[in-house]
């Protein structure tokens, strides 16, 4: 299914494209990532997480990076591997970006 995609310019002045909206299999995909990553104690009625894997936040930003970044520097191909390879600068950019699809706050490309 073709999808409106947004594009914008990372720090390094890279066009990075990303898709304008998630479909609801995308959705859950995301939220797997966090439930597969807690505990939750049955017994307690309040429901608190009883303990949150430590690496859940970095296996959040590579889905979202692999969900929602349709393009970087023009291309589709590895995507998550080459913004791994770049600055944090530019990494932390394309997640900050993937994660603000649920808000609609894009950064417009200038």
């Amino acid at each position: 299914m073709e999808r409106e995609t947004i594009k914008t310019k990372t720090p390094s002045g890279k066009e990075l494209e990303l898709k304008a909206w998630l479909t609801a299999r995308e959705r859950n995909e995301l939220r797997r990532v966090f439930l597969e990553g807690v505990s939750i104690d049955p017994n307690r009625k309040d429901a608190n997480l009883k303990d949150l894997s430590g690496d859940v936040l970095e296996k959040a930003e590579h889905k979202y990076v692999e969900i929602v970044v349709a393009k970087y520097d023009g291309s589709n191909e590895r995507v998550l591997e080459r913004l791994l390879d770049a600055s944090p600068a530019e990494y932390d950019f394309a997640v900050a970006e993937a994660g603000k699809i649920d808000k609609g706050n894009f950064t417009q490309a200038k």
